[in-house]
């Protein structure tokens, strides 16, 4: 169960948490070292900068320097950062940088603090997805978050942009799952996100399915 051009996002893809220093710097000898070990134990990629990663707390220069040193730690695994800004534009910004340091997808995660319609959040997922040509990944997790997506706007995006390979679904709900597969496309990768929802989303998912 490993990558591919045709299935990006299917495999498992933890993830990682930031290492720090006493004096609150990130320590990157540690990063690499623990990047290396969990890719050892079978991972496929890595995902820095979520919920776990302090997408929200790092400065955009440490952003930068994390995504480098797990790209040149992974060799061409690939590291696929969370997206996650309170502006569109900011999102939009992390993207692009994120492509430019080499990453070889996207994870799109909705405003931390900020809720709306699906007017407005489908325009803010929108332009995160078309941001850059990677395989980005939407996820959903509305009992962290408060915006849920719902399968028939995450077929509506994924009708509208070739880019969303994937869906990370955290809902808690695992009927969820069977909801996203019947409606998606098969390009479209189901990520089960919730550590006690493994067993019923990959029941209900492709043979194939994937945990992040």
């Amino acid at each position: 169960m490993t990558t591919s051009p045709s299935h990006p996002f299917r495999g498992v893809f933890p993830a990682i948490t930031t290492p720090f220093n006493a004096d609150g710097s990130v320590d990157h000898g540690f990063l690499r070292e623990h990047a290396r070990w969990m890719m050892a134990a079978g991972c496929d990629g890595m995902i820095p900068l979520g919920s776990l990663g302090e997408t929200n707390t790092l400065e955009h220069d440490e952003k930068m320097a994390v995504l480098e040193t797990l790209v040149d730690a992974l060799d061409g695994k690939p590291v696929i950062p969370g997206i996650a800004s309170l502006s569109t534009a900011g999102g939009v910004r992390l993207a692009q940088a994120a492509r430019d340091v080499g990453c070889g997808g996207l994870m799109a995660l909705p405003p931390y603090v900020y809720t709306s319609d699906w007017r407005e959040m489908k325009a803010h997922m929108a332009a995160l997805v078309a941001a850059t040509e990677l395989p980005v990944i939407l996820y959903n997790n509305p009992g962290a978050y408060r915006t849920d997506f719902l399968a028939p706007q995450i077929a509506e995006l994924a009708g509208e942009h070739a880019n969303l390979r994937g869906v990370k679904e955290s809902s808690g709900d695992v009927r969820r799952v069977t909801a996203l597969r019947a409606i998606l496309p098969e390009s479209v990768d189901i990520l089960v996100g919730l550590d006690d929802a493994i067993v019923e989303g990959w029941r209900r998912g492709p043979p194939a399915g994937s945990r992040a």
